[in-house]
């Protein structure tokens, strides 16, 4: 009678076993990410703000982690946590490709700027690649930093 019991409990402990196994955590990375270009920027902003590079990269093409990597003892020595605040973003895409315009408001001044963004393996990224070449723009991201680090 108890080996006939057992029988049946058997196949309610496996099916029981294959859906607690086939269920993803509720807290899986992709389903966390924004997967739109302007939500990916400005949540991508809002890690950076805040110094939290790993979380950053997660919302970066292969090109902007390198750039994370090259800098990320800097970002870190800069302690201040940021709060950006956009004013407005027009997200503009075609194909893979997208840029967001727009506009923020720092220290009462209002700032214009563009990101850039890839869409890979199905996830709209941050993309830094084109500005890989630009001197005088990696030349004013470091001029902002020093002033905010109060370094010149």
């Amino acid at each position: 009678m108890i080996t006939q019991n057992i029988n049946h409990l058997i196949p309610i402990v496996f099916v029981l076993l294959l859906i607690n196994c086939s269920n993803e955590p509720s807290n899986s990375t992709n389903e966390s990410l924004p997967n739109t270009p302007e939500t990916v920027s400005k949540q991508w902003q809002l890690y950076l703000d805040n110094n939290e590079i790993e979380k950053v990269a997660t919302l970066s093409t292969t090109t902007t982690r390198e750039w994370l990597t090259e800098n990320k003892a800097l970002l870190l020595s800069d302690t201040q946590v940021y709060k950006t605040e956009f004013v407005k973003m027009n997200c503009d895409s075609t194909g893979n490709k997208a840029t967001c315009k727009y506009t923020i408001k720092e220290e009462g001044e209002l700032i214009e700027d563009v990101f850039l963004l890839k869409k890979v393996g199905g996830q709209w990224l941050v993309d830094l690649e084109e500005y890989g070449d630009s001197p005088a723009l990696e030349e004013q991201i470091f001029q902002e930093m020093e002033k905010e680090l109060k370094l010149d």
